[in-house]
């Protein structure tokens, strides 16, 4: 009998009801990476290659490649983008790279490395698709851009970003995702009430909004971004 293909569709059809993942519909599929990719010695190519043709077809994105040398040698990176109007349009809406070191010729990845990589992966998926929740649940309304000065420091565009209420809510989820890796949820809630020594073994996004608002105190965006947090950990 012919084994049935696990997949997760990231590109429903307009007609069709947005799922947003959880770690634990996309991590299984992923898992069948894990003896094609640990401590085995793969050239840079084949890895990306291999990688990218895996996820594009299981999730029904659209999958590129760069290289930076921001990410460490012998490890991977990730960043993702929904476009509305590819959406809008039945189009593939959802694109991932996958970014490596451009010094890297070959890659061995060891349980650590590949464990954090599909968690980052799901992480991705499950940010994108509630972008396009958001999205589609407004008939496909943009709000209008936000103005960022010419002189704008780097912390100040993290903070404007950061303050998108698109993206608090979908950093929200993937904070609650983040933090129930490493505790139940009264655990969690335990430290969230003192969300100024989260760590980023805790949780790298709620770690990095905390110290983008850290020179304001009490926040609104600190306040929304917790209570949807909350929200999610409650379902």
């Amino acid at each position: 009998m012919k084994r049935k293909i696990k997949k997760f569709n990231c590109a429903p059809k307009l007609d069709k009801p947005v799922i947003i993942p959880t770690r634990n519909d996309i991590l299984p599929i992923l898992e069948e990476l894990r003896n094609d990719i640990v401590n085995c010695f793969v050239p840079i190519e084949d890895f990306v290659q291999n990688l990218g043709v895996f996820i594009g077809k299981r999730f029904n994105i659209t999958v590129k490649h760069v290289a930076s040398p921001q990410v460490d040698s012998n490890d991977v990176g990730f960043s993702s983008f929904y476009d509305g109007g590819l959406d809008e349009n039945n189009e593939v809406p959802i694109e991932i790279y996958i970014v490596t070191n451009p010094a890297d010729e070959m890659m061995i990845m060891d349980t650590e490395t590949f464990d954090r990589m599909i968690r980052t992966i799901s992480d991705n998926l499950a940010h994108e698709m509630i972008h396009m929740y958001q999205y589609r649940t407004r008939d496909f309304w943009e709000p209008g851009p936000v103005y960022v000065p010419d002189d704008c420091t780097e912390e100040e565009e993290n903070l404007i970003y950061l303050s998108d209420p698109d993206e608090i809510g979908a950093y929200a989820h993937n904070i609650a995702c983040e933090l129930l890796e490493n505790g139940d949820v009264d655990c969690v809630k335990e430290k969230l009430k003192e969300v100024n020594k989260i760590t980023i073994d805790d949780s790298v996004n709620l770690w990095a909004y905390v110290q983008t608002f850290q020179e304001y105190p009490n926040h609104p965006v600190m306040r929304k971004l917790l209570k949807k947090v909350y929200k999610n950990l409650s379902k």
